[in-house]
């Protein structure tokens, strides 16, 4: 991908990399000034009168302080940053499985409060209207809110994913499809390759112009939803939401192929994702000190060879269990399951692993931290 004028701060593939270590509002707010105006060079992108939709990551009715959602920090920041520039601004996601308690959400994430100090208005996607949008042959329903931005501000937040191994830029654009729709693509893609040809044509539709990652305190372990918090102490800025992604993969210590979403959008032109050409600002790459983080046990899968798991598939394998003691019946995940493969008892979801397809939706919608993940033997022990 070529490059625009060094000179000028506005090459594609720049990505700020900068040392954020708490949510201290005047921190923030001095770290995200910087990457929008100094690298991101917002001020040739925004033009008064546009409308500029902010889509943080909003996953599921959990507290800033549980690293599942972007951070109101961050949402506040770049609200009040953006305001002078005379721009209509407007706040919004679609998490899987909260058609019916949106605002629940918007109280627990801190975004109605953001909306409240800053007045700017929040906006369910449900209750608006779709734009079909087609990539390779697929149609895709995005809410005409995002679809009719001038500019899109994609504040994603870096955590593990038990399924494509990380979520960040590529994968919060999924959550401009609203409602229930999300889990026709689960199903019409069930593995890991196949669903992250989808998320990168959602991505494709809608190429934020702008992504800020939260990346102050990201996820460990079998994210997105029930990993733990790990201190990272970053943010990082670009317009390139795959070069974004790759930094970000660097910092959690992937390798720079394992995730598949990153890979697929550098294929098609959609971004950067080679470290050596990404013209990182800030921090040097080569200067970090990489903190050992807890990545998913899924990963140990995309190490061995198709004929091996072929011969052993049955030794390994994560999968989702629930946990009777904190799930709360509320029935979420059973609506929200794509393949109808948990039922019910006694209020109490049973999973039928002979039709469940891992795509572990039940994890990232259960908003009680119900449902776990179960691992083989031979999976805890390699992990």
């Amino acid at each position: 991908m070529d490059k625009l004028d060094i000179e000028k701060n506005q090459a594609i593939s720049r990505v700020g990399l900068l040392k954020c270590d708490t949510y201290q509002q005047d921190e923030v707010v001095s770290v995200v000034e910087r990457l929008l105006f100094d690298v991101i060079m917002i001020q040739d992108l925004i033009k008064p009168g546009f409308k500029v939709h902010i889509k943080p990551n909003l996953l599921s009715l959990k507290g800033p302080d549980r690293a599942v959602t972007t951070h109101p920090a961050i949402v506040r920041a770049v609200v009040n940053l953006i305001k002078p520039l005379g721009v209509q601004i407007t706040i919004g996601d679609s998490p899987a499985g909260m058609t019916k308690a949106i605002e629940k959400n918007w109280l627990a994430t801190g975004m109605k409060q953001v909306a409240d100090e800053t007045g700017v208005r929040l906006v369910p996607f449900e209750n608006s209207k779709v734009t079909l949008k087609h990539v390779r042959g697929n149609t895709y329903f995005i809410s005409s809110i995002v679809a009719d931005a001038d500019v899109v501000i994609n504040l994603c937040k870096l955590k593990t994913h038990s399924l494509t191994l990380m979520t960040g830029a590529i994968k919060n654009m999924f959550g401009v499809i609203p409602g229930i729709k999300k889990s026709d693509y689960h199903r019409m893609a069930p593995d890991v390759d196949g669903f992250s040809d989808i998320l990168v044509d959602v991505f494709e539709t809608v190429k934020p112009q702008i992504n800020i990652m939260d990346a102050i305190v990201a996820m460990e372990g079998n994210g997105p939803s029930s990993g733990n918090p790990v201190h990272l102490g970053y943010v990082l800025g670009s317009r390139d939401a795959v070069a974004t992604d790759a930094i970000a993969a660097f910092l959690l210590g992937f390798n720079n192929d394992e995730i598949v979403t990153t890979a697929i959008a550098y294929e098609r032109g959609l971004g950067e994702k080679r470290l050596d050409v990404i013209d990182v600002v800030g921090l040097s790459l080569d200067e970090l000190e990489i903190k050992p983080v807890v990545l998913p046990s899924k990963r140990l899968q995309s190490y061995i060879p198709n004929f091996i798991m072929d011969m052993i598939g049955k030794l390994i394998w994560v999968r989702p269990c629930v946990n009777k003691d904190t799930c709360k019946k509320c029935g979420l995940c059973v609506e929200n399951c794509p393949v109808q493969a948990m039922t019910p008892v006694n209020g109490i979801p049973k999973i039928d692993y002979s039709i469940c397809i891992k795509c572990f939706c039940c994890d990232e919608i259960c908003p009680y931290g119900a449902i776990q993940q179960e691992m083989s033997w031979l999976v805890k022990r390699l992990s």
